[in-house]
């Protein structure tokens, strides 16, 4: 007769104990809305939503649909966050049309519930804020809205702001008496130039035998050109009696600084950006500073440092 070990029926018993283990264990799912550790990824034009009961959309990230392709028919990619009454918080996106804003370049954007873009860069000319337009106020000097009969240009109103948005307009009101003309300047230049460049001259003229002053109202726009982001930034204007001799008078009656309507308002770039410059000072060795106040903020580097090497003195 064979030899039978005496535990054997303990063997089997556990043998089938551990075979419906495995069994059930074989047919248990994981949970579908826990994500334990590691990242998800979404590829090849997915897109990710988020939907209140109702059906409203919340947050959605990837592939817009066909209306918001871009201008040579791609898919456009973005974010876009909204209320639950499904009025657009937060977007990432362009416009289809290029008389919108868009022409493909997409914004970073906060809307209000009525669809303004309170808060926004500035697409056009991808520098800057775009909304909201930021006031630009001036201080009059000596001889603002008095009365001028010089010849030369005197210097009537002065600002100095630092360039958030890329274009500034600035309203104007001059007049001149009977028989004179009042002509005015409008200048811009950067803290850190010596010269002053002329954005427009204009002028007007009083008939001789006019009763009163004949005044002039109009907007003069230009963009900030040169002007890196923060930079300092000063606009001068001037006056003067061009002829006659009973004088003329220059009223500043407000400006301020808005984003680019359009492609002809994108200024020039800065010849070296704020940041490219403090990074070099920075790199130098240089601790104290660049002395320019806000004409030149000391900012974070462009990129992060390389850390130190473990084992180094900078290390410990």
């Amino acid at each position: 007769m064979p030899f039978v070990p005496q535990d054997l029926l303990d063997r089997i018993s556990a043998l089938e104990r551990e075979v419906r283990q495995l069994r059930g264990r074989a047919q248990m799912r994981p949970r579908m809305d826990e994500i334990s550790n590691g990242r998800v990824v979404i590829a090849e034009g997915g897109t990710l939503e988020v939907l209140a009961p109702d059906g409203t959309g919340l947050f959605g990230v990837g592939a817009f649909s066909d209306w918001w392709n871009h201008p040579d028919g791609s898919k456009q990619q973005g974010v876009i966050m909204q209320r639950e009454d499904g009025t657009t918080a937060f977007s990432v996106r362009a416009f289809p049309d290029a008389g919108l804003g868009g022409a493909g370049t997409q914004a970073v954007s906060i809307w209000d519930r009525t669809g303004h873009q309170v808060i926004s860069d500035d697409t056009t000319s991808g520098r800057g804020i775009g909304s909201p337009a930021l006031p630009m106020p001036f201080q009059p000097l000596p001889p603002a809205n008095e009365v001028i009969t010089a010849s030369a240009f005197l210097n009537c109103w002065f600002a100095s702001i630092q360039a958030h948005n890329p274009v500034a307009t600035v309203q104007l009101e001059f007049s001149a008496a009977p028989g004179a003309t009042c002509e005015i300047k409008v200048q811009y230049r950067l803290a850190s130039e010596a010269n002053w460049t002329d954005i427009q001259t204009d002028s007007v003229a009083a008939p001789a035998g006019s009763s009163g002053l004949t005044t002039k109202t109009a907007w003069y726009t230009f963009p900030l050109d040169r002007a890196d982001f923060e930079q300092l930034i000063f606009v001068r204007i001037q006056g003067r009696q061009k002829a006659g001799a009973d004088g003329v008078r220059v009223t500043c009656l407000g400006g301020f600084t808005r984003r680019t309507y359009s492609r002809t308002e994108v200024p020039d770039p800065p010849v070296q950006s704020i940041a490219a410059r403090a990074f070099a000072t920075t790199d130098a060795g240089d601790t104290t500073g660049s002395e320019q106040g806000i004409d030149l903020p000391v900012q974070p580097p462009p990129f992060p440092q390389t850390p130190p090497k473990e084992g180094t003195a900078d290390a410990a």
